[in-house]
């Protein structure tokens, strides 16, 4: 179920990005014309099938009910609560530059986020584990390779980066596991 509800998000994002490029134009209040259903089942990447045009219009008749467009002369916008949606698409995208070698040195993320802050710490939390992160202790995260550059855009993101901290430890304790869980040499 997780990974439908997940393949929904990304179809959202698709259409709201074609919203944005101005590749999707469709007349104020109509049912999408046969070219825009087209232009949506390609950025979909679905073939064009009665099926598949239903769940077109299905799937645009719920960007508009979310409020995720409004009209603009004669086409569509972006709200700013779809704005925010494609911006957090962006943050979950983003990746860790990769090292040739481990310069055997450990980079921690530790963080103390309020409680009235809650919703940005479990999104935190599964970014880190996404970026490949691994939980050292509860609220400290640590990585191999130095990562502080896309943790802060991250807690830019989410405005927690007062709650934030880096450390670089040389040694830390149970490393032996680390070294095994990233398969470092």
């Amino acid at each position: 179920m997780q990974r439908s509800k997940y393949a929904r998000r990304e179809q959202t994002i698709k259409i709201l990005k074609l919203v944005a490029l101005g590749v999707l134009l469709i007349a104020i209040g109509a049912v999408p014309t046969p070219s825009a259903i087209g232009k949506i089942l390609g950025g979909l990447s679905m073939k064009d099938t009665p099926t598949n045009r239903r769940h077109a219009r299905r799937k645009w008749s719920e960007v508009k009910k979310r409020g995720y467009v409004r009209a603009r002369g004669s086409s569509y916008e972006l709200t700013d609560r779809a704005q925010r949606i494609l911006s957090e698409a962006e943050i979950w995208n983003l990746k860790i530059p990769s090292q040739k070698e481990w310069d055997r040195s450990w980079y921690l993320v530790l963080f103390d986020i309020p409680v009235n802050r809650n919703t940005s710490r479990l999104s935190f939390d599964a970014i880190l584990r996404n970026l490949g992160l691994t939980m050292y202790q509860r609220s400290v995260w640590v990585y191999p390779y130095p990562c502080r550059g896309t943790i802060e855009k991250i807690a830019r993101f989410y405005g927690i980066s007062r709650y934030v901290s880096y450390a670089t430890a040389i040694a830390l304790d149970g490393h032996g596991s680390l070294i095994r869980h990233f398969k470092l040499k």
